[in-house]
């Protein structure tokens, strides 16, 4: 039986020029739809637009000059500020800066599936990533998932490569995973998350586990070199240790206070005023809280946030919505979102199908502890406990899109479309962990 879970060897793609055509497909698209549809920031984005230009124009991260804070991660911004210091401020440079990202996550995600699941997968993964309605009207927003999904795919690309020492992989790793954690905070467990898959996915572990800790611990040096700077900048502020930003607390008790829905809610107006350190601390505490007083209704919370996570997405149109209306009329903005909607019950439910060809192939167990599922379980995790919304699981969009490549690859050598040959599984430990 073929193994996809360990990764196979990494070889040259016989079919790229397909490859070449879906990202000549994703480049396409996303300029229709920048033509069509222009930037006007809303929301998050607008965030990050005033955000970038406080930095170019005062070099102080917050939303006024004279109130520097650190409520959000830094690094979208940080890498906006840098296309408006380049560029000015239109917003075309920032068009091009997203299609370049979504271009490296197809490519990224493709070789991740391409290394554990076969090329039909792989192909299929990118395709998805190419025409994901969602992903394309991500092109006209400001935003930190798509970065975030690159960052993290691209870290357990390097992290599983097979060329290369355990230190050069974890210099590399880490380098992509300390701006993911600049970019959203939970990156900064991944290492354990990548290692800990590797080792227990191994028909090996105990000769694996060395090579997994030096990555990881290669891969945690670099990320604190690199957010350190950051640390300092916030202790400076703050008087304390604030390794990243202070929203932790803030966006636990948007998930666990009364009332809550789960999504997003409004800082009480008696805390309000507060410099955001202190919110952390007052709500986080009141979260802290209110799930001790009542674990069972803590555990329905989650359940109904995993619920939010998946069962929705109109993100993209949402944050588009004065562009599109001002190009198509209010009443489209409806349909845009029933498109979204729809067009995601299906590749969701078909990339549930690809876990389950997973499932009866390699076992609950393999499939679970595998990296591209175990990153799944952790994100889903996490937004168990805290705040949650569709948006999130976009930055996972990779990893659902090699679920997706499986189902349909499965789909397609049913119907007689036979796949390319499978290449032979390795189970020797040079193979799946180089030195």
């Amino acid at each position: 039986m073929k193994n996809t879970v360990h990764p196979l060897e990494d070889k040259p793609w016989p079919d790229a020029r397909r490859l070449m055509w879906i990202v000549v497909a994703a480049v396409l698209l996303r300029l229709i739809w920048a033509l069509l549809i222009p930037v006007v920031p809303l929301s998050d984005s607008a965030g990050y637009d005033i955000f970038a230009r406080n930095l170019v124009e005062h070099g102080v991260f917050g939303w006024t000059p004279e109130q520097p804070f650190a409520f959000w991660p830094p690094g979208t911004s940080f890498l906006y500020a840098a296309m408006y210091w380049v560029f000015g401020y239109g917003h075309t440079s920032l068009i091009v800066l997203h299609i370049l990202i979504s271009v490296g996550l197809i490519l990224t995600s493709a070789r991740v599936a391409h290394r554990f699941y076969g090329e039909d997968a792989a192909l299929w993964c990118g395709t998805l990533l190419a025409v994901w309605p969602t992903l394309i009207m991500f092109t006209t927003i400001l935003a930190s998932e798509l970065l975030f999904a690159l960052l993290t795919v691209a870290a357990l690309d390097a992290w599983t490569a097979r060329s290369g020492s355990a230190w050069r992989r974890g210099v590399l790793a880490g380098l992509l995973l300390g701006m993911a954690a600049l970019v959203r905070p939970q990156a900064l467990l991944l290492p354990g998350v990548y290692g800990l898959a590797l080792v227990l996915s191994s028909p090996n572990p105990r000769q694996v586990l060395g090579l997994q800790l030096r990555t990881a611990l290669m891969s945690g040096l670099v990320m604190a070199v690199l957010i350190a700077p950051w640390a300092w900048r916030n202790y400076q502020l703050y008087d304390e240790f604030v390794l990243i930003s202070t929203n932790g607390g803030i966006t636990l008790w948007m998930g666990n206070t009364p009332g809550t829905g789960g999504s997003h809610m409004n800082v009480p107006a008696s805390i309000a005023e507060l410099p955001d350190n202190e919110q952390a601390r007052v709500l986080g505490a009141m979260a802290r809280e209110y799930i001790l007083a009542d674990p069972a209704a803590f555990a329905m919370r989650a359940v109904r946030k995993v619920f939010l996570l998946y069962s929705n997405e109109s993100i993209g149109v949402g944050w588009n919505s004065e562009g599109i209306a001002q190009r198509f009329g209010e009443a489209s903005v409806l349909w845009f979102k029933r498109f979204t909607q729809v067009t995601w019950a299906a590749l969701f439910l078909m990339s549930l199908y690809g876990v389950w060809v997973l499932l009866r192939r390699e076992g609950a167990w393999r499939l679970l502890v595998s990296p591209v599922m175990l990153t799944v379980l952790f994100y889903t995790a996490i937004h168990s406990v805290v705040v949650s919304q569709d948006r999130y699981h976009l930055n996972f969009a990779g990893q659902i899109a090699m679920f997706f490549g499986i189902g349909m690859a499965s789909l397609a050598h049913r119907r007689g479309r036979a796949p390319s040959p499978p290449r032979t599984a390795h189970e020797p430990r040079r193979a799946l962990h180089p030195h």
